[in-house]
């Protein structure tokens, strides 16, 4: 494993134990809804401050972009990490476990290095630019089917009125019509994840934001995915609705009416 992935991923375990711990500690039935959300914004600016912070500490040239607590750059001819406790704070505000810590590293506009970390069950995501995706360190790469009728099938659903979310809904709404296995976590990085080690086969992903993208499309190429924006296009700009697939399946989804 790459010294910077190993550099990542300990600042994310450092994370995902305090946050577990957290979480342990907070009862959100005897909460109110301000309680909540103050208890969701100390986890996610605290943690990702911490996370930045370890980062530093070992590379203080860098620049370092949170999802809540914005850009910090200086040279930016210097890597970018980008940060992201909580991916899919509506699982981690009612308990549900399937929620991501993310960390990216981005050089020159590619990703070169790509953590999606789950604190509640211990699946740690890893990849590096042409050097493979890793799960728990054993290496990992998408399934082979060729037919949906076998597969599992991951989803978001999509928000807003745009025409790629109701090219989105659309397709959804295909399969659930032709009785396929379909699945909803709420994490996109974990479902892009779970395309990449083959839990899923496919998956039709919904506003995922800059973060996700990042991190989960080295993740899953390095895997042996194939991704595009749902009208097809293989340029994706988040937040965008997307197809992420083994590469027999992708044409198949992407032809659904």
């Amino acid at each position: 494993m790459q010294p910077m992935v190993n550099l990542a991923l300990r600042a994310a375990r450092n994370a995902g134990l305090d946050l577990v711990r957290r979480l342990d500690r907070f009862d959100s039935s005897q909460s109110t809804d301000q309680e909540k959300a103050k208890f969701v914004a100390d986890c996610t600016i605290g943690l990702e401050k911490g996370i930045i912070f370890e980062l530093k500490k070992a590379l203080p040239d860098n620049n370092f972009e949170g999802r809540e607590t914005g850009l910090n750059a200086g040279d930016t001819k210097q890597p970018t990490w980008q940060v992201c406790v909580i991916d899919d704070v509506a699982n981690f505000r009612v308990g549900i476990p399937a929620f991501a810590i993310i960390i990216a590293c981005v050089n020159n506009g590619k990703t070169d290095h790509a953590v999606i970390l789950n604190p509640m069950n211990g699946d740690e995501f890893t990849a590096s630019r042409g050097r493979g995706a890793q799960l728990n360190n054993r290496r990992i790469r998408c399934g082979g089917l060729n037919t949906l009728t076998d597969a599992m099938i991951g989803f978001t659903q999509p928000l807003g009125l745009s025409e790629s979310g109701y090219e989105q809904r659309a397709k959804i709404q295909q399969l659930l019509m032709k009785n396929y296995d379909l699945r909803s976590i709420g994490s996109n990085a974990l479902s892009m994840a779970y395309v990449a080690a083959d839990r899923f086969q496919a998956a039709l992903l919904s506003d995922v934001d800059a973060f996700s993208l990042t991190a989960g499309s080295l993740l899953a190429s390095e895997a042996g995915c194939l991704l595009a924006d749902v009208t097809g296009q293989p340029r994706i700009v988040a937040p965008a609705n997307i197809v992420i697939t083994n590469p027999r399946l992708l044409k198949t989804l992407l032809t659904l009416d």
